[in-house]
């Protein structure tokens, strides 16, 4: 494949070299399942709120988070069909892997377009690929207006050319400056008679976790694109009317570089702040000390009858776990009588303002 213009700019190699560093991070810091599994939930719902902004059907973060979780209700179903179908397709590609019979595709994005539009649009339109002089299905798509025709174009061997170079093409471009040029391609093209738009990002997230550069397909994409779904959508117009990829590409790799980052950030702050500390603790705490800690961390005090309750243990087991954490200065007794509690002491408190001065640098 002809490579298509672009310039290989210092803010590109900037992004890539950042994007790079906080994928290092994320594998160099990985999580007990509790924690990923907790992460992973909150930034699925993150996706879905997001892909809600994207097709202009608000959502908000507590809704993406059930439908995240699988339990909208059942009434919801119908109204929501497009998220459950789009977890559903999330699914598919947090289980994909190289023994996966569909490779990189024009095959791949159709099975990924049946699954996204099922049971939304008319069965002959699911996973169909448009003749050009066709006009796109506007449903759950913000970007058909961006669309061009091309009449003379077949659009599997134009696809399925850009795929076999992403996969095997022997250039010298980085791999993560060809997605984005079949970001580029799948916006301007549209292929698909319906479901381009969600279909397109999760292609990209596919591929960014066949390569290397989504570990556990854990980067939430469609709020990467959404976070600057205007801009990525100006720069595509100058892209196309100076007939050089350069503009879109920066955008492209700005926004995905942030998500890295701010992921890994998230990743980092937790492992320093749960797994290292909790390496330790297991050495000198029990488990229900060890749970009455990450309670505290949430709820700031807790009285003896709740830790009896909460433990599932006697009164004398809890008075000796709570005596054992004062005299190791893990807790710190408060009021009197029965008006006592007990709250972390000023060393467990997690160093918010080392956070943030990390976080700033």
């Amino acid at each position: 494949m002809k490579t298509p213009k672009y310039k290989l700019t210092n803010l590109i190699l900037n992004y890539i070299v950042r994007y790079e560093l906080a994928i290092n991070e994320i594998k160099y810091h990985p999580l007990p399942e509790k924690y990923q599994t907790t992460l992973s939930e909150k930034l699925g719902a993150e996706d879905t709120e997001h892909l809600a902004e994207l097709i202009s059907y608000p959502l908000g973060y507590n809704k993406a988070l059930l439908i995240e979780r699988g339990q909208e209700m059942p009434s919801q179903k119908k109204a929501f069909k497009i998220f459950t179908n789009f977890r559903n397709a999330k699914d598919f590609v947090k289980s994909y892997d190289n023994s996966n019979a569909l490779k990189p595709s024009m095959d791949l994005a159709t099975h990924l377009n049946k699954l996204v539009m099922k049971g939304l649009v008319d069965d002959w339109d699911i996973g169909k690929l448009r003749s050009f002089s066709e006009k796109p299905n506007e449903i759950y798509d913000t970007w058909y207006k961006k669309r061009d025709f091309y009449p003379n174009l077949e659009p599997v061997a134009h696809f399925n050319e850009i795929f076999e170079w992403i996969q095997n093409g022997k250039d010298s471009n980085h791999r993560l400056i060809k997605i984005g040029v079949l970001l580029y391609e799948f916006i301007d093209k549209a292929p698909f008679a319906c479901g381009n738009q969600i279909t397109t990002i999760l292609i990209l997230e596919m591929l960014t976790k066949k390569y290397g550069y989504n570990p556990d397909n854990i980067l939430p994409l469609f709020k990467a694109i959404d976070n600057i779904s205007e801009d990525i959508l100006a720069a595509f117009k100058i892209s196309k009317s100076n007939l050089d990829l350069t503009t879109f590409l920066e955008a492209f790799l700005y926004t995905l570089s942030l998500c890295a980052i701010d992921v890994s950030r998230e990743i980092t702050i937790t492992h320093k702040n749960k797994v290292k500390k909790q390496g330790s603790l297991e050495l000198q705490l029990n488990p229900r000390q060890i749970k009455l800690l990450d309670y505290l961390a949430i709820n700031q005090k807790v009285t003896r009858n709740k830790v009896t309750r909460m433990m599932g243990v006697s009164f004398m087991t809890s008075y000796r776990d709570l005596q054992d954490m004062l005299e190791k200065n893990y807790l710190k007794q408060k009021g009197k009588g029965r008006g006592t509690y007990y709250v972390l002491s000023k060393e467990m408190v997690p160093d918010t303002d080392e956070i943030l001065v990390e976080e700033i640098e």
